[in-house]
């Protein structure tokens, strides 16, 4: 509970140091762990440098949320991360702006009804159920309660904004403990 209490008060710290700071949230439409899916992001962005009409701003922290549409009772993705983000000159009458971004931190994968041993079990189950023309719905997870399963997260983005308020893109996000990997159209909004 002491380091839960010690990261809140170094998040707060973090927004208190400057007012040029922006906060940043998007909506994700996609693919979450080879199902449709959505996400969630809201997020810390501070400016760094700007030349020649480009910017580099820090991504200071970002808190990320996906699960799939079918079962976000039985799988969610955590994440907590930091990274760069870079802007392209204006174009189109100083209202457009191409962006990319990488973020890098800790992914959390909370799963319903497995344990360590039963991930094996599973993938060798779904395995031969796709492979004998079944659907990948017929597995039997038992229901139980929701483990942790701890990594490192990437994320990476681009796309258009528009106004330096509004955001367009492609999310791609990867974590390291099952390798799994999700796709999504980004909506966002600068505040």
């Amino acid at each position: 509970m002491k380091k839960v209490k010690l990261f809140f008060a170094a998040v707060a710290t973090i927004f208190a140091m400057n007012a040029n700071a922006q906060f940043i949230a998007d909506v994700r439409l996609g693919s979450v762990a080879s199902a449709g899916g959505f996400g969630l992001n809201v997020g810390y962005q501070k400016s760094l440098t700007e030349f020649q009409g480009c910017e580099i701003a820090w991504d200071v922290v970002n808190f990320e949320y996906a699960a799939p549409f079918n079962s976000p009772a039985d799988f969610d993705q955590l994440s907590l991360k930091t990274g760069i983000r870079a802007f392209s000159p204006s174009f189109g009458n100083d209202k457009f702006r191409a962006y990319t971004n990488l973020a890098l931190g800790y992914t959390c994968n909370l799963s319903k009804g497995f344990d360590d041993d039963d991930w094996e079990d599973a993938w060798e189950q779904a395995w031969n159920i796709v492979n004998n023309g079944g659907d990948i719905d017929d597995i039997d997870v038992d229901g139980g309660s929701m483990s942790a399963y701890h990594g490192f997260g990437l994320t990476w983005g681009i796309g258009v904004q528009y106004n330096k308020k509004f955001s367009l893109g492609f999310t791609l996000q990867w974590e390291s403990k099952f390798k799994t990997k999700n796709y999504f159209a980004t909506f966002g909004y600068t505040f």
